[in-house]
């Protein structure tokens, strides 16, 4: 068959991985709860387990190959952070309650960039809101800045 007759996505290479997130700022450390890294490590096990399942010529294999390759860069791309000894603090990888100025209350935890689920109330240590949170401890006030405009949150409890 001529070349003209093919698609670019055919010349692509095996090795081709998707991204799954922008990359990091350059000399961040991928930090992910102890949680986050078992969820990935089974998501990696069942499609590692699927592939064995699916036979050579079925399409959806390579798509399968790429996600496998994806999921275990990420793996090799993390760093377990443990709980801290101390915890008064709001670090990576605490659950906090706060009060916003309108009375009303919000849980959220501080994961990694590869768990985070907003959606959950789970969310990432780079985000503003854990940027703001992180490292003040229990009846303090925050401010973050959010496009509805600047928002105060006082914080009432952190667990881990």
């Amino acid at each position: 068959m001529s070349k003209a007759f093919t698609r670019e996505s055919d010349d692509s290479g095996d090795d081709e991985i998707l991204a799954v997130r922008p990359p990091l700022p350059p000399g961040t450390i991928n930090y992910i709860t102890p949680e986050g890294a078992d969820r990935l490590q089974q998501r990696l096990k069942e499609l590692l387990d699927k592939k064995e399942r699916l036979a050579p010529s079925e399409a959806d294999l390579r798509k399968l190959e790429v996600n496998i390759r994806a999921l275990q860069q990420t793996l090799n791309s993390v760093v377990v952070a443990k709980p801290p000894p101390d915890s008064g603090k709001v670090v990576f990888g605490a659950t906090v309650r706060v009060r916003d100025q309108n009375g009303e209350e919000e849980t959220y935890r501080i994961v990694g960039v590869d768990e985070a689920e907003p959606e959950h109330n789970s969310i990432s240590w780079l985000s503003p809101l854990a940027r703001a949170l992180l490292s003040r401890t229990v009846g303090e006030k925050v401010q973050f800045r959010t496009p509805a405009g600047l928002r105060e949150l006082t914080i009432l409890r952190v667990g881990y």
